[in-house]
């Protein structure tokens, strides 16, 4: 917008002319009618007036280019920058249901996102939050993946059971050996190892 900044000059002084053609044109009628007289002061208003109308015009087109479109440049990516945006300006009420998803966050935000997982009596992950792998390692031993450094989140393990006769412990801690999993040893009510399917949240 800034170097077409001759267009709104040219306009202005071209509505300031006509302003001034038309002034006089009624002021030669106003005067032989009623001795109406336009000042000097008048037109240098009027013509202010026009200029400043030109000027808010430019303003609004520049503040707009970001999202118009135009037939010499089709390949322009439309929207406005994060920089053009006033602090605070954008709302979680202004923000449709499901636009910002984990993939938009920056890794120190995605990485706080809880997540959680249903794994089965043998070891194979039922359904969970996303990103997250299972396996049984041994009798009521699992290890649960969670592809993320666990070490400063706490989480939460349950059993999953329909019977009182598969009730049990469940316990879970980081993996020695790899800070992104955790180890869950599951035991039968008689405090023995065995299989159980389980629950597990995560929140960082």
């Amino acid at each position: 917008m800034r170097t077409r900044w001759w267009v709104g000059v040219a306009a202005g002084v071209a509505l300031g002319l006509g302003t001034v053609v038309a002034v006089e044109a009624a002021t030669e009628d106003a005067s032989a009618q009623g001795g109406f007289a336009v000042t000097a002061e008048q037109l240098r208003t009027n013509q202010r007036v026009s200029i400043a109308a030109v000027r808010r015009s430019n303003e609004s087109l520049q503040l707009l280019d970001p999202i118009r479109r135009q037939p010499k440049l089709p390949q322009k990516p439309l929207g406005w920058r994060s920089q053009d945006l006033r602090d605070g300006s954008v709302s979680s009420a202004k923000i449709a249901g499901g636009a910002v998803s984990e993939a938009k966050l920056s890794s120190s935000l995605s990485g706080r996102l809880p997540a959680w997982a249903v794994v089965g009596a043998n070891g194979a992950l039922a359904r969970s939050s996303g990103g997250i792998t299972s396996q049984r390692t041994g009798e009521g031993a699992y290890r649960v993946d969670l592809n993320r450094n666990v070490g400063q989140c706490s989480w939460t393990a349950t059993i999953v059971t329909s019977s009182v006769a598969d009730l049990g412990d469940i316990g879970a801690a980081i993996d020695p050996v790899d800070s992104e999993r955790l180890v869950v040893l599951t035991t039968d009510n008689a405090n023995a190892a065995a299989d159980r399917a389980f629950n597990l949240q995560l929140t960082c």
